[in-house]
């Protein structure tokens, strides 16, 4: 600033390119410094005094610098100036003043596409959708000339807000004004649509682009299907595309990543990691961590670490990629090991990293580590993020101090229905069948509604705890009360809370009258059951009826073992264990929690 402030001439055009510097900068002090500059000297503001100075004016806590700034155009006689009009909308828009901006722009003089664009923004941006159809809608009514730019910003406003209907009436208008067969249109309806979850209509408007179909158009397809839970389509599309010679960019190979992290397929995974390090795309960070991510999820611990190894760079993702997988597979050391290692390279973790951190002190009962965490958690301000707060309910629990979990929930500011879920978890956990049913009802009382996650742990607890005629009461309530489907977990419970009582009659009864087939999980259970009593006869039945399912994996093998081994058949469970050592068996899904699942 030293060069501009030995100058002896100062010219207006000079203090408005300072004010440009700093406005860009988002410097507003040293702006305003230099207006006031203009302000206090012989020299006249000009147009592009006031245009650079709105710019750096956004937020609400600007708002007032705004109004003092409109006083002085006013002042000068640029209240008449298009241009300075222009961006007079843009910084009422911007401070979340847009009906100060509709008042503005009403009594205008020199309306234009631009200010009406601007204005619609606004009210979008502060989510008053109905209010942006509103402005459209008189705009376009006082048949003032519009424009694909105009239309197909207001279609990306639909886009963001995920608002259905306002998307449909600009396609109409679209199609009313003959713009519809432009690029810039097309591909806004069809972000539009996949935004608003109506795929169909996506591919009918693809549809029209023909040998037009280029990066954008294709990618635009992958993530919408994506977005919609739609992963098989989404590969198929990516596939496909390729096919017809558009090769895909990183944010169509981090698309189709995120449909095989949805499907599981590590197979596809792999295909697309070779196509990613063939066309150079591997050096992209945000593909690195969607690669790690897919192996992670699939459990695939050799090729998280490989991926890992070769990367320049580590952010927050890849991190918690590296240690979610490891506390998955059990290696809970680890997952902490890593963790620390984070920490020392300069790292934050962030709510994901820490509650998978914690459920690693969780499984290994790391009590100490783990209040050791919640003090960094309270230092970093996440203790009531809903991720963190309930991995740190569980971690509590599962070490022991049912005081500490209890606690931290009382002092949590939100009790949602998956906050319920990890106290309900951790009475279950104890054993405590009455203070979990205790727990369930206050739950009601306060207005969260179970889910189908709640009674499955009821009913996991009741059982455990012996409470069997609550289980067949709380199965009922499910869909009598609650409108829940039952799921085959459900079914396993009663079936296990019947089998662990001795009931096998009862148990039997049930399973028949499931009025369809019961399932592993179900039959598992009553296997399980028939071990403990030593029903043979009736184990064998369940075991059979697994065979049929194809249930070949170790942990079937390893009951139908025990089974004989409580009837003293020895030379049987010898044979069995043999079959388990040389047999390629299946392995048994890794199992996620419901923060590993979103995290």
């Amino acid at each position: 600033m030293k060069v501009f402030d030995d100058l002896v001439f100062k010219d207006v055009v000079l203090i408005n390119t300072m004010i440009g510097i700093f406005a860009k900068n988002g410097d507003l002090e040293e702006a305003f410094l230099y207006f006031r500059l203009v302000l206090t000297s012989s020299l006249v503001p000009t147009r592009a005094t006031f245009v650079n100075l709105l710019g750096a004016i956004d937020g609400c806590e600007r708002s007032r610098q705004g109004k003092q700034v409109h006083c002085a155009i006013i002042k000068f006689g640029l209240d008449d100036d298009g241009t300075v009009e222009n961006s007079l909308v843009g910084m009422y828009a911007t401070c979340n003043a847009v009906d100060d901006a509709f008042d503005l722009l009403v009594h205008s003089g020199s309306k234009n596409v631009m200010s009406w664009t601007t204005l619609i923004t606004g009210y979008a941006g502060q989510g008053c959708f109905q209010d942006a159809m509103d402005v459209f809608s008189w705009f376009y009514n006082e048949e003032m000339a519009t424009d694909s730019i105009l239309l197909s910003s207001i279609l990306t406003l639909a886009a963001a807000s995920e608002c259905f209907l306002l998307g449909i009436q600009i396609h109409c208008v679209t199609l009313k004004v003959g713009f519809e067969s432009e690029k810039c249109i097309i591909d806004a309806l069809m972000d539009m649509y996949a935004k608003c979850s109506s795929m169909d209509d996506v591919m009918k408007v693809f549809g029209q682009l023909n040998d037009r179909r280029d990066l954008f158009s294709w990618t635009t397809v992958i993530s919408g299907y994506v977005h919609n839970r739609l992963p098989m389509q989404a590969l198929m599309n990516f596939y496909q595309m390729h096919i017809e010679g558009v090769n895909p960019d990183s944010v169509a190979c981090i698309s189709a990543i995120m449909g095989c992290i949805d499907l599981e397929a590590v197979d596809q995974g792999e295909l697309v990691h070779a196509y990613a390090i063939k066309s150079g795309c591997m050096i992209d960070i945000s593909i690195q961590t969607a690669l790690l991510s897919l192996y992670a999820e699939v459990g695939s611990l050799d090729s998280v670490l490989k991926l890992f190894g070769n990367m320049v760079r580590h952010d927050v993702v890849s991190w918690t990629a590296l240690i979610s997988v490891h506390a998955r597979l059990g290696y809970n050391e680890e997952a902490l090991f890593f963790l620390i290692k984070m920490l020392q390279e300069g790292a934050k973790p962030n709510h994901f990293t820490l509650a998978s951190a914690l459920t690693a002190c969780s499984r290994r009962t790391a009590y100490e580590t783990g209040k050791s965490l919640h003090t960094h958690v309270i230092k970093v301000g996440l203790e009531d993020n809903k991720f963190v707060g309930c991995a740190l309910i569980d971690m509590y629990a599962n070490c022991g101090s049912m005081e500490n979990a209890v606690s931290h929930f009382l002092g949590s500011p939100k009790h949602d229905v998956v906050l319920w879920n990890s106290l309900l978890a951790g009475h279950a956990h104890h054993g405590n069948g009455l203070e979990l049913l205790k727990a369930f009802d206050e739950m009601q009382i306060h207005g969260v509604n179970p889910d189908h996650v709640t009674f499955l742990t009821v009913l996991s607890g009741c059982s455990h705890s012996g409470l069997v005629d609550r289980v067949y009461r709380y199965f009922l309530l499910m869909h009598d009360e609650y409108g829940i489907t039952p799921k085959k977990e459900h079914y396993a419970c009663v079936a296990d809370a019947l089998g662990r009582a001795g009931l096998f009659k009862e148990a039997v009864e049930f399973i028949d009258g499931m009025g369809f087939d019961p399932g592993i999980m179900v039959l598992r259970s009553l296997l399980s059951s028939c071990i403990v009593h030593e029903q043979i006869k009736l184990g064998l039945a369940a075991v059979a009826k697994m065979m049929l399912l194809g249930e070949n994996d170790a942990a079937t093998y390893v009951l139908l073992s025990n089974l004989y081994a409580v009837d003293g058949r020895w030379d049987e469970a010898k044979k069995v264990r043999e079959v388990i050592e040389r047999k390629p068996l299946k392995e048994k899904k890794v199992g996620k929690s419901w923060i590993e699942s979103k995290a």
